[in-house]
């Protein structure tokens, strides 16, 4: 099962990847788009959390979106030191577009799944989650 969540994980990962690249989006800054559509406002270190990436790969990503007229940076009013994150008016084209494609490619890999059998994986995917985040806390407590 575990060998099956990683195939069915690395294809839509690859199937994302090339439809994004017709786009002229990579999956990371896909994923730092989303978190901003969906936070407006967000800092570097929630945003590094929320796609788990480390801070210094997310300030990257976000120096290339700026660069392409995708964000805005600018000045946390409550924390000089920090910037948050806004898209672009052409950003959230992007981010549109984008997503358009994901979930036309999440329909795709769920063709012939009836609605039962969708809820049912989900369902299952859900607690094996949190079975995994329960062993995390557990261990770290060890």
């Amino acid at each position: 099962m575990g060998y099956l969540i990683h195939e069915v994980a690395r294809l839509l990962k690859r199937r994302f990847e090339d439809q994004a690249r017709v786009h002229g989006i990579t999956l990371p800054q896909w994923r730092v788009l989303a978190q901003i559509a969906l936070n407006e406002g967000i800092t570097q270190v929630a945003l590094a959390a929320a796609t788990d990436t480390d801070p210094m790969t997310v300030s990257g990503v976000l120096d290339r979106l700026e660069k392409r007229g995708l964000i805005d940076r600018y000045a946390d009013p409550t924390d000089s030191r920090a910037k948050l994150a806004r898209l672009t008016p052409e950003g959230e084209q992007v981010f549109t577009t984008t997503r358009t494609v994901g979930f036309a490619m999440y329909e795709a890999a769920l063709e012939g799944i009836t609605p039962e059998e969708r809820e049912i994986a989900i369902k299952a995917l859900s607690r094996m989650r949190d079975n995994l985040i329960g062993q995390t806390a557990e261990l770290e407590e060890i």
